[in-house]
């Protein structure tokens, strides 16, 4: 706890002592931003999450935290609004619009983008002398039998390559040590918003498709899971770590598109051939989507004290999609 400035507040409704921090959270209106606003408020951080869309400041707001309007690459647009920050968040990626195609022109793009997100955020760390919580991706390349952890390198093939230069900037900060980086590599976040929206309306439509045979495992993480996950770190703050976010079992593409059909009680989707999506998407997204990887969860459950709510796609499909089906708001409709 000696690593950042700690507020000590008295809750005499609770009758206990608890800590809190002013938390700059970077990308607080995506999906697992609109999870993890409400868990760092109720927990009784002053959080301070950065947008750049004026109509989502009153949606933040709502959410229990204090809205900046500004863009994390141009640190000067907001920095000013900022007083005395303990800790930052990033969660903020490059937009990736689905059915698009992928030009070299728009790779190169998101490669500058996610590049200025990751260095600008480590650098405001430095200039407030304060931790950072940064993301990842679970892009291992395993084969058979094998299971990633964090020691091993990600695979930078296809999409993935855009996150390229931040490996090198997050490893030179935990080598120096400064600032303090803890970094948390997720599985592919699904729940009531973001992009799982965007499948499960193509899906009630009937548009949605399996990619290639489907077979490859992609490890997934419930976006509840995922505000969790970051929730324990900002307890714990385990400088110079990086945890694997994922639940607890393998599952393949097919078999995970096929409980989503059962749980709307629609046909199976079809499968398109993976060269086709390779003409028309580009090969950045193919190789992406046709990655085989198993990882394990156990440092994170180990040293954060981390376990997923949603321990397998099943649980946590059948929440996603009864949230949905349900029509519960979601931020963009809060």
């Amino acid at each position: 706890m000696d690593l950042f400035k700690i507020h000590c507040k008295f809750d005499w409704n609770e009758y206990s002592i608890f800590y809190t921090m002013n938390i700059l959270l970077i990308g607080g209106t995506g999906l697992v931003g609109s999870y993890l606003l409400p868990k760092l408020s109720k927990a009784g951080h002053n959080v301070f999450a950065l947008t750049r869309s004026t109509w989502k400041v009153p949606l933040i707001n709502k959410l229990g935290a204090h809205a900046l309007q500004g863009d994390i690459l141009n640190p000067d647009s907001f920095t000013g609004l900022v007083k005395n920050p303990d800790l930052i968040i990033l969660l903020a990626m490059p937009a990736v619009k689905p059915g698009k195609r992928i030009t070299k022109r728009r790779f190169d793009e998101l490669k500058e983008e996610t590049t200025g997100f990751f260095r600008n955020s480590i650098d405001l760390a430095k200039r407030y002398h304060i931790p950072v919580i940064l993301p990842g991706g679970t892009s291992y390349n395993t084969r058979d039998g094998e299971v990633a952890d964090e020691t091993w390198p990600i695979y930078r093939k296809g999409l993935s390559g855009i996150g390229e230069e931040t490996d090198i900037i997050i490893d030179k900060a935990i080598e120096k040590g400064t600032p303090k980086v803890v970094q948390l590599i997720y599985g592919k976040i699904y729940g009531n918003g973001g992009l799982f929206r965007l499948l499960f309306e193509w899906m009630q439509k009937g548009k949605f498709r399996t990619i290639g045979n489907g077979e490859n495992c992609i490890p997934n993480i419930h976006a509840d899971d995922a505000a969790e996950a970051i929730l324990k770190s900002v307890e714990k703050i385990p400088v110079g770590e990086k945890f694997i976010i994922a639940d607890d079992f393998a599952v393949s593409q097919t078999d995970f598109n096929c409980h989503i059909a059962d749980l709307l009680k629609l046909e199976h989707p079809k499968h398109i051939p993976g060269f086709i999506i390779r003409m028309v998407l580009g090969k950045d997204l193919y190789q992406v989507v046709t990655m085989n990887c198993r990882v394990t969860n156990i440092k994170a459950k180990t040293m954060l004290g981390w376990v997923p709510g949603f321990p397998s796609y099943r649980e946590g499909l059948e929440n996603a999609i009864g949230a949905m089906v349900e029509r519960k708001p979601y931020f963009s409709k809060i």
